[in-house]
């Protein structure tokens, strides 16, 4: 099962990210990289050894966000 993590590049969403993947989710990470970074799911990725589908978007930017999924 997928699930999907808006703000899962900031300091919290890395956490959750990290759990979820290590209790078998799929993961799914929206984020703007307004106030979080690309090397967090990096770390995440390490931690777990699975991989992070990343969409660098806001869930403000509707139509961006649909084109992207």
């Amino acid at each position: 099962m997928a699930v999907l993590v808006t703000g899962g590049a900031g300091y919290i969403g890395s956490h959750t990210v990290v759990e979820l993947q290590n209790a078998g989710y799929d993961v799914v990470v929206l984020n703007n990289l307004r106030n979080a970074s690309e090397k967090a799911l990096d770390r995440a990725s390490k931690i777990t050894g699975k991989p992070v589908k990343f969409y660098k978007t806001d869930i403000l930017w509707q139509q961006s966000m649909f084109c992207k999924l």
